[in-house]
């Protein structure tokens, strides 16, 4: 990875974590980390490698802002994850933010089945799987009904896998999507 990746990567992984970590334990994703580390990703560009650089972190945000906000319009997302998924764009401009995108709904499509699977093993096992599972499945299951179990799943872990596979971008993903960064 080149040292001006570094320099965008660093911050964008360490942010990441802590969304995640939130997520995973309080279920929400703190607006100071979202829209913090959006500005944090539009000074890095503006300082480092200057204004055109700023102008492309806008658009990344944009980008990312625009591919998952139909899935919080439609109740399929939380706003957390939609301004979450903009800061990855703002860190990764508009192009390697794209990738973050496709390779987060990847990710999120794996971490959905895992956690219908897990969901589904703890409810077949019953009390003797009650160790076993987290409070996220105890409350989707004294849930009204017209909630499903995809309402908990803490999306901030996929758009890490994403945001984490677009940075990395190993030679099969640069091979599907070839105007990435390490061109």
């Amino acid at each position: 990875m080149p040292a001006d990746n570094l320099i965008v990567a660093a911050p964008l992984l360490a942010i990441l974590a802590l969304a995640t970590m939130s997520d995973v334990v309080e279920r929400r994703i703190p607006n100071g980390l979202s829209i913090g580390g959006a500005a944090i990703a539009l000074l890095i560009h503006a300082a480092a490698f200057g204004p055109s650089a700023f102008g492309l972190a806008v658009l990344g945000w944009a980008v990312c802002l625009a591919c998952f906000m139909p899935l919080y319009v439609n109740g399929g997302m939380a706003a957390g994850d939609v301004k979450l998924m903009a800061m990855v764009g703002a860190f990764l401009g508009p192009v390697n933010g794209f990738v973050a995108c496709i390779c987060t709904l990847i990710a999120g499509a794996l971490l959905a089945s895992l956690c219908l699977a897990w969901r589904q093993l703890a409810r077949r096992f019953g009390a003797e799987a009650r160790w076993a599972t987290s409070s996220a499945t105890q409350q989707t299951e004294a849930a009204p009904a017209g909630s499903g179990a995809l309402d908990k799943i803490p999306y901030a872990a996929a758009i890490a896998l994403g945001a984490t596979a677009a940075v990395l971008q190993p030679l099969w993903l640069a091979t599907i999507f070839p105007l990435g960064v390490n061109q």
